[in-house]
């Protein structure tokens, strides 16, 4: 039985959801209704997250691509597209480079290749509680972690996260020659002021990907309203890169 807990909806090609660092499937909900029109959506929650349980004392992109992998073997299937938000975007990149038999096409959403220290500081000013506080996402939180130990939990699992992507031991740590491996049909998305995506990054990915194109969404940062008033354009434009793939 697959570690993860998943919700599905839809019916078509697997399409799997995998939501960013210190979240749950959760925030891919204003997303569903569109996505499920054309595929079978499948959104997990990372280990550590949500209602998933943690499997080591320590957070690793490697192991929670593993869970991934765990939940398509357990569904029965052989491949899916994946679209992953962030952290969930460094495990979809892991996937890719390490089982690319599974991956039909890939949306890497607000996700550069590697980790430094310039990219971490974004990351781990995020793992600072009192950054949620401030954008008053606390008590949301709170709610959607409570599983993992209690009200104050969510604090340990956006710590997880910085420490899962330090520079000097994540596993999200690839090179241009392996990006120019990469045979899947590949969509970047990113905001044109993401301090943890940083363009220049971005563009380095377009350039080595041979299948690949770039969306650059104007007056964004690492926050780019894709929850919010672009949802729906969001939802449509990965939706018809993942179409025009059959």
């Amino acid at each position: 039985m697959a570690t993860l807990y998943y919700t599905e909806s839809g019916q078509g090609e697997p399409l799997l959801l995998l939501h960013s660092g210190g979240m749950s499937g959760a925030e891919w909900k204003p997303h569903l209704p569109l996505f499920a029109r054309a595929f079978r959506v499948i959104v997990p929650d990372h280990l550590g997250h949500g209602r998933s349980p943690m499997i080591a004392e320590k957070l690793t992109v490697a192991d929670m691509g593993q869970a991934i992998l765990e939940l398509l073997d357990e569904l029965g299937l052989a491949r899916a597209h994946l679209v992953g938000s962030s952290m969930g975007g460094a495990v979809a990149l892991w996937l890719t480079v390490h089982h690319s038999d599974r991956v039909s096409a890939l949306v890497l959403y607000r996700v550069g290749y590697r980790k430094d220290e310039v990219t971490h500081a974004g990351t781990r000013s995020m793992a600072d509680p009192a950054y949620w506080r401030g954008v008053g996402m606390h008590k949301w939180l709170s709610d959607i972690h409570q599983p993992q130990g209690g009200p104050d939990a969510w604090e340990t699992v956006i710590g997880r996260v910085s420490e899962a992507l330090e520079p000097v031991t994540t596993d999200h740590a690839h090179d241009l020659e392996i990006l120019e491996r990469i045979t899947q049909p590949t969509l970047i998305v990113v905001g044109d002021r993401d301090p943890v995506a940083p363009l220049d990054q971005i563009l380095e990915m377009f350039g080595a990907i041979p299948n690949v194109g770039l969306w650059v969404m104007p007056y964004a940062t690492h926050v780019t309203a894709t929850n919010t008033w672009r949802a729906e354009s969001f939802a449509l434009e990965v939706s018809r890169f993942l179409q025009r793939q059959k």
